[in-house]
């Protein structure tokens, strides 16, 4: 994220935020510089489904523009197959949620629910008709 100054900022200086805090303790802790630059189209990373092409992040990775990306970037099948993630370094918590069901109590007949009454009504056709049959074929 962009830094809000009132003087113009340059560089590494430009950024902010938790992934900018990351890459700066790794740079230090590990001894490598660095330059923060956006990527052209302003994109994560998508394959195009026509032409098979990635995009943003991960196509400057492909094509050793860059030598890693540090963002908020889901990990993929797809982007798995073609680049290597980190163990990720947070989490978001993010889950569906839903009401619970009514606690209601069964009823007498409640163990016809699982099948439609249509498919109960074919059944007892069924069972009519091969009573039909073997009654006839016994006589």
């Amino acid at each position: 994220m962009f830094k809000k100054s009132d003087k113009p900022l340059y560089g590494n200086d430009r950024f902010e935020g938790y992934c900018i805090d990351l890459l700066r303790e790794l740079a230090n802790i590990l001894g490598f510089t660095y330059e923060v630059r956006l990527v052209e189209d302003g994109r994560y990373g998508a394959q195009d489904e026509n032409t098979g092409q990635w995009n943003g992040m991960v196509k400057e990775l492909m094509d050793h523009r860059a030598d890693l990306a540090v963002a908020p970037l889901a990990i993929t099948y797809a982007r798995e197959k073609i680049i290597d993630f980190s163990k990720p370094f947070m989490t978001l918590g993010i889950s569906i949620l839903y009401r619970k069901p009514n606690g209601t109590n069964p009823g007498v007949f409640s163990f016809l629910n699982p099948l439609s009454p249509d498919i109960w009504m074919y059944i007892l056709l069924a069972y009519l008709g091969v009573s039909c049959v073997l009654f006839v074929i016994a006589r």
